[in-house]
C-alpha cells in the first residue's frame, strides 16, 4: 500500500494591480515592495510553468499545496494560477489550502475570491479540509486573515476543536494523516514558529491538540518561509516531523543560494520516505545529495 504525494508551496503568481485595487492600503504598501523594492524579481514564471511541468512528469497519486498561489490576492492572479495549474488540477487529486498572501487584503475574503477559483480543490467538510484517498486522509488548517503591517496567522478555535475531534475518531486509526497549514508550527531547531510578526501565533495550542489525540499526523506540511526546511515537533511519546519544500516558485538565484523546491512523500501503511527536488536552471531536479542535503 502505496500512495505518492507530491507538495508545492509558496508558488506566488503576480501580476500588476489596478488602480482600485491600490485602494487597500495593505496592497498599496505591498505594490510598493514588489515594484519599488525588486521583490517581484524573486518569483518567475519560467520556474512557475516548469514547476507545473515537473508535476505532470512525476505523475503523484495526490498534490499539495500549503497556500501563498498569489502575492497579493487579485482577481487576475487566482485566474492566473487557476489556468497554470489546470494540467494538474484536472487530472490529479488536490488539497489546496490558503497562505496569508491568498487572503492578502479585506477585499478578496470578502468576495470569497478564492474559493470562486479553486473551491473544489480546498476540501471543505466543516471548519477543517479533509480529502480522504486510499490508506491516506490530508487535513488542511487555515489559519491566515488579512493584516494591515504584521504577516503572523491564528488557528480559530472552531478548527483546533473540530481537529482535536477528527484526531479521535476511530475510522482514522491505520490511516496514514497527513495535516496541512500554511504557517509553520515549528523553526527548523524545534522551536515554536509563533512570533508576533510572522508566526503561528498560537502555535503552542495546536500542538497541544496533537499531544492529546488518539493518532498523531504522520506528518506536518508547510510553507510561509521560502527556505526549505525540516523540523520536529516533539510530544511526550514521539515525534512529529514538519516539512517545508520551500517556495516552489522562487527564482534561480545561485549566488544567494536559492532555488524553487518541492517535495515527493512516498507514504506506505506505517513510514514514509522524502525526496525533494530543485529548480536548477532549466528544470527540477532531485537535490544533490539527498533532501536537504544543499542548504538551499
Amino acid at each position: 500500500m502505496t500512495l505518492r504525494l507530491a507538495h508545492v508551496t509558496d508558488i506566488h503568481w503576480q501580476t500588476p494591480p489596478s488602480a482600485a485595487d491600490l485602494l487597500s492600503p495593505k496592497r498599496m504598501l505591498g505594490t510598493a515592495n514588489l515594484y519599488l523594492r525588486g521583490r517581484r524579481h524573486h518569483f518567475t514564471r519560467e520556474v512557475q510553468s516548469a514547476l507545473v511541468s515537473h508535476l505532470q512528469d512525476l505523475q503523484p497519486d495526490l498534490v499539495v499545496i500549503s497556500g501563498d498561489l498569489t502575492a497579493q490576492a487579485l482577481e487576475s492572479e487566482f485566474a492566473l494560477a487557476r489556468r497554470e495549474l489546470a494540467p494538474v488540477l484536472d487530472v490529479v487529486p488536490t488539497l489546496v489550502v490558503p497562505g496569508n498572501h491568498d487572503v492578502y487584503a479585506p477585499d478578496a475574503v470578502k468576495s470569497a475570491r478564492m474559493q470562486k477559483h479553486f473551491g473544489p480543490w480546498m476540501h471543505h467538510q466543516g471548519p477543517l479540509a479533509r480529502l480522504d484517498l486510499g490508506h491516506v486522509t490530508v487535513l488542511g488548517l487555515n489559519p491566515n486573515a488579512p493584516r494591515l503591517v504584521t504577516s503572523h496567522g491564528v488557528v480559530p478555535e472552531v478548527q483546533l476543536d473540530a481537529l482535536r475531534d477528527t484526531l479521535a475518531e476511530p475510522d482514522l486509526k491505520g490511516r496514514s494523516v497527513v495535516l496541512v497549514t500554511h504557517y509553520p508550527v515549528v523553526d527548523r531547531r524545534g522551536a515554536l514558529y509563533d512570533g508576533w510578526s510572522h508566526g503561528l501565533i498560537n502555535a503552542q495550542a495546536l500542538v497541544d491538540v496533537l499531544e492529546s489525540a488518539p493518532c498523531r499526523p504522520a506528518m506536518v506540511l508547510h510553507g510561509h518561509v521560502h527556505h526549505g526546511y525540516v523540523g520536529t515537533i516533539a510530544l511526550s511519546d514521539t515525534e512529529v516531523p514538519t516539512y517545508d519544500p520551500g517556495s516552489s516558485g522562487y527564482a534561480y538565484m545561485p549566488t544567494h543560494r536559492r532555488a524553487a523546491g518541492m517535495n515527493v512523500y512516498t507514504l506506505e501503511a506505517d513510514s514514509h520516505s522524502v525526496e525533494r527536488f530543485l529548480f536548477e536552471g532549466d528544470r527540477f531536479r532531485p537535490e544533490p545529495g539527498g533532501p536537504y542535503a544543499t542548504g538551499r
